[in-house]
């Protein structure tokens, strides 16, 4: 597997979770999905059990259906075997296109709604899983070029298992904050205001990722990444055979600062007498746990991080 191929999707899976066309409408999918209303999302009075089984049966239906699109463009791509130069170049061309469409909307086609409406959800758990695949049936404008795209990398791989993983990965970065949003409504909603002024700037990055990756497919380089990530695992693990110590402070000092915004925000909260932030003390006391466990060598994150960079090369 291409030493970067799940991370990329992973990359992509939140780029089409952050696009203009997906942000506005959490709260309709969350209270279709959980059966309640933006006002008990918003004030917390919702079953937040029922709301996150729910997403997360949502997210395996739209899960199901991108993986088994991933299935079967690889499929395609391994049938096509000696034409594979021709079908990378063609696929590189055409991620480069989507891209720049991305920034510059000049493919007015692109921009047809292709989603799947449901009018009522399907009553039961099995409705959420129903509205997921219904959720994949089609895509919006913004959202297609980049799923799109993934599906065409997982089609110039010619491997079954590779084109399931890479499409796994795509549904884990978009439906990751799925959860999320539906586990900290308040806290979420609260995050995506402060992020509307940047959606354009995200658009455009998410054009500039498209035109890159079809570019590294078009050169042929998107494989021969897989050298420079086994060469980080081997340079990891190195290191902490021969100093221990040294990888151990790095990764709990980084542990430590990625603590220290959310204590930060807590202690402001707090002093303007607005009560203890549940959120953002829960991520603090998490990551301070993971750092103070990193510097007493019980959480080996060198290793951790070595076996996930060479997992990402297999």
């Amino acid at each position: 597997m291409n030493g970067t191929g799940p991370l990329v999707a992973f990359a992509a899976g939140l780029l089409s979770f952050l696009s203009p066309c997906i942000i506005p409408l959490i709260p309709s999918y969350l209270t279709f999905i959980g059966g309640t209303t933006f006002q008990e999302l918003s004030s917390g009075s919702y079953g937040r059990g029922r709301v996150i089984a729910r997403t997360l049966l949502f997210v395996l239906g739209f899960t199901l259906v991108f993986t088994a699109l991933g299935i079967a463009m690889s499929g395609v791509g391994a049938f096509l075997g000696r034409t594979s130069r021709i079908v990378s170049y063609a696929a590189g061309g055409l991620i480069v296109l989507f891209g720049l469409n991305v920034i510059f909307d000049f493919w007015k086609l692109l921009d047809t709604e292709r989603r799947f409406h449901l009018q009522r959800r399907p009553a039961g758990w099995i409705g959420s899983i129903l509205v997921g695949m219904a959720f994949a049936a089609g895509w919006t404008p913004c959202v297609g070029p980049i799923l799109a795209s993934i599906l065409f990398v997982a089609g110039t791989s010619a491997s079954v298992v590779r084109g399931a993983f890479l499409l796994l990965a795509y549904s884990l970065g978009l439906g990751l904050p799925f959860v999320v949003a539906g586990l900290f409504f308040g806290f979420f909603m609260r995050q995506v205001q402060r992020l509307k002024p940047w959606l354009g700037a995200i658009r455009i990055a998410s054009g500039l990722f498209l035109v890159a990756l079809g570019i590294l497919i078009i050169l042929g380089r998107l494989q021969g990444m897989s050298a420079f990530v086994f060469r980080s695992a081997a340079a990891l693990q190195e290191w902490e055979a021969a100093d221990p110590r040294g990888p151990r402070l790095l990764f709990g000092s980084l542990l430590a600062a990625i603590s220290l915004p959310f204590l930060a925000s807590a202690v402001r909260r707090t002093a303007a007498s607005r009560g203890l932030p549940p959120v953002r003390t829960g991520f603090f006391v998490v990551f301070a746990a993971l750092s103070i466990l990193t510097f007493l060598g019980v959480i080996d994150a060198a290793s951790l991080v070595a076996s996930w960079l060479t997992f990402q090369g297999l």
